[in-house]
């Protein structure tokens, strides 16, 4: 006569047992959003289950909240199921990227990227007047912009000049700093305009 096993089926399964979703709220969010991202856990006969812990990170962006309430940003977090096998993590999307958020048993993507140019792309104009500057002489002047976003670089473009060239440029936080050289025979009233360009650091196309 056969004796019957008192072993549970999650015993014999071990973490195979429970199976795992992440999901998020908005999978094409822009920069500056914060998604909600959905950590479930049931087991294999769909049941929700309460209490598993699991550590959740995101490749990009941070964590901003569990369950509602505010958390100290972070790109790894402890989660543990409630009621209903759920948890959910407010997610800030900071950079232009495919921001993949895993649990170690499944993933999801959260894709911040545009098919526009024009969405990835921002143009700042500005108008430097650099006063008289004698022939063969440099000028130097400041003006403030916007600081470059996480995950973007600037480039500084002129677009006029008026009797002078541009030599060097840059932006530090938010002061963008131009100097031009007076290339003519003789002293002029010199200005310049320029694009502050900020793009992405990194392209996913």
């Amino acid at each position: 006569m056969s004796e019957r096993s008192n072993v549970s089926i999650s015993e014999i399964l071990g973490d195979n047992y429970y199976i795992d979703k992440l999901t998020s709220n908005d999978y094409s969010p822009s920069v500056g959003d914060t998604v909600t991202i959905t950590l479930s856990v049931n087991d294999v006969f769909g049941d929700p289950v309460t209490g598993q812990t699991r550590t959740v990170i995101c490749t990009s962006g941070q964590f901003v909240s569990m369950n509602g309430t505010s958390i100290t940003a972070s790109s790894s977090v402890e989660v543990t199921t409630g009621s209903g096998g759920t948890v959910t993590l407010g997610l800030s999307v900071s950079v232009a990227d495919n921001i993949i958020v895993s649990d170690g048993r499944c993933d999801c993507v959260v894709s911040s990227l545009s098919t526009s140019i024009a969405n990835l792309i921002k143009v700042q104009y500005v108008s430097l007047n650099f006063g008289s500057i004698n022939s063969g002489a440099n000028g130097t002047k400041t003006a403030t912009v916007t600081a470059c976003p996480n995950g973007y670089t600037t480039m500084i473009v002129p677009k006029t000049t008026s009797w002078c060239i541009v030599y060097s440029s840059s932006v530090s936080g938010t002061t963008l700093s131009v100097s031009v050289s007076n290339i003519t025979t003789i002293s002029h009233t010199c200005s310049v305009g320029v694009y502050v360009i900020y793009y992405p650091s990194s392209w996913d196309i």
